[in-house]
This record gives C-alpha cells, structure tokens and sequence, in this order.
C-alpha cells in the first residue's frame, strides 16, 4: 500500500511554490507528488481533474513511489489556499497533516499571477491593468477568454487577498501545523527558508548550498506551438490517455518538452506608478490582517 501525503504546500501562486517543492523534491528523505499540483482537494475548482473524475484511489496513486526512507510525502498544489474547501478537506483526510502557506507582496504578485494566466492561456488580455479593470465584468461572467479553465483565478484581487484565505486556513488548521514562509525571506536567504521547513517537516538538513533560480518569469516563443501544447487537441488528449493506461504512468512527458523549447525567460514590464498605488489601496487592510496573523509588520507592502 502507498504512502499517503502528510504535507501540503497550499500556495499561493507565484510565492516560490515551484521552487521550495523543486528543493524539498530532490533531498532523499522527501517525496513530493508527480505533478506536484493534483489539487485534489478543491472540490470548489476542476482544474486538474476533469468533472466527475476526481477520484481518491487515483490521487493515492501518484504516491506509488515514496517508500519508509522518506520521512516527509507530499504535495504543492498553489489554489488550494485560494479554495474555499481544501483546508477543510485536508483535515479530513489527514487530521494531523503539516501545511505550508507561502505568501507575497500583492502588489507584485497581481503582475506576476497575471503574467502566468498569460502564459497558461487562461488569460488573453496582455496588460495587466487592463485585465484588473475587466474583474467585475468577468465576475458576470462577461468578457472571460474562451481558453479560461477556472474564471475565479482572474479575479486577481481576490487571489492576492492573501490575508482572508491565511485566517480561512486557521479555521480549520491548528497553528502548530501550519508554516508561514514570505516570499522576501526566499528570495534574501533560500537556504535558511529551506532549512527552517526541514525543520518543519521533521526532515535533516542535507547539506545544501545551491539553490538555482525556478520558475522565472516565461513567454512563449511561437503563439502557434503555445496554443498546440496548452490546449492540446482532444482527439490526442484521448491518444496519450490510452497510452499512459497501457504503459501504467502517470505522464509521458512529450509535450512537457515541446513546453520547455518553447518557452523564454523574460523580464516582466513594470506597472506604472498610479496603478501601483490603486494595488496597494485595494490590499491595505488585508496586509494589516495578514501581518497580524503571523506576527509581523508588513506595512511597507502598502506604504
């Protein structure tokens, strides 16, 4: 019988998410899942699993591989903190699970979740302050892009509310099971965020020094391979799940690579100066809530 995850990474997007599970996956007494976000949990989003199949026996199965050498199994799936129902189902699943909430100034994480809806497809308008304005259109459900899969994650000012879905998180979360990690600390001092999570997950530091940059800002190269590998026809996607059923995996891989040549890391354009101040207006009260939640002064967030 597999082992079942004991650790979820909840998000948010856009906080270091990739790169701390990237980290924690290559230590050997750690065992995180492959796709590192099944998203299981979010009864409220169909994200990874399709309508009517998400199944548990199917998402005990990517933990086929972690054995009793691995002192921590887990998971980064980063809408689970944004969900309404993943923390309460966590809970359910496993009473004693240990989690991780990884949060970030909004005013650069409104641009960043911008630029990766961008990336996935899920979002077609370019500039961000555009698509900010478009919130409460889409909210009708009104100018959403015909490729969105989840309208909800372009509702960026209630993505980056990350206040609100941290207290939702201590509602069904004892305090001693959670782990707060800013994504300022990650980005001055990776090692000592990685080994204070080590310390969390009740793991030995491994020595590690190198902590490579993952998951920087990314284009596409050609808009026409984009459109092919993000939203591969159906017709293959039936080819490749019939395959995988017959070879027993959970990925082939072969348009992950297709992904990978095409894409470019790029610098994302700035926000101009008053559209920041609209950001930091619009999330003031919940970086005060935030900052009280973990006991820290994040003022100059907002300032």
């Amino acid at each position: 019988m597999s082992r079942r995850p004991d650790f979820f990474i909840l998000g948010a997007p856009k906080c270091g998410t990739t790169a701390l599970s990237e980290y924690l996956r290559q230590h050997e007494r750690v065992f995180v899942s492959t796709p590192k976000e099944p998203h299981y949990f979010c009864e409220d989003f169909d994200y990874y699993y399709a309508p009517g199949r998400r199944s548990l026996s199917h998402y005990l199965r990517l933990y086929d591989g972690a054995g009793d050498d691995h002192l921590a199994v887990g998971e980064a799936s980063v809408w689970y903190l944004y969900s309404q129902t993943a923390a309460r189902e966590i809970m359910r699943f496993d009473p004693r699970a240990r989690v991780i909430v990884m949060v970030r100034n909004p005013v650069e994480l409104v641009p960043s979740l911008h630029s990766q809806m961008s990336y996935m497809l899920d979002e077609r308008e370019p500039d961000v302050e555009a698509a900010w304005r478009l919130q409460a259109a889409r909210a009708r459900g009104e100018s959403l892009p015909a490729t969105v899969r989840v309208p909800e994650f372009l509702q960026y000012g209630e993505a980056a509310k990350l206040g609100a879905q941290l207290r939702r998180v201590y509602d069904h979360v004892p305090a001693d099971q959670v782990k707060v990690l800013v994504f300022d600390d990650l980005r001055a001092d990776t090692g000592a965020v990685y080994r204070d999570t080590l310390d969390f997950l009740g793991v030995p530091d491994d020595g590690r020094t190198d902590f490579p940059r993952v998951n920087e800002n990314k284009v596409h190269q050609r808009a026409a391979v984009a459109r092919f590998t993000q939203r591969p026809p159906s017709a293959l996607v039936a080819v490749a799940k019939g395959v995988k059923r017959v070879a027993r995996v959970e990925r082939l891989g072969v348009l992950d690579r297709v992904r990978r040549s095409n894409r470019q890391v790029a610098r994302r354009p700035e926000i101009s100066p008053e559209f920041a101040e609209e950001l930091k207006d619009h999330f003031r009260d919940d970086v005060r809530d935030l900052g009280e939640l973990i006991g820290r002064d994040l003022s100059s967030w907002t300032d």
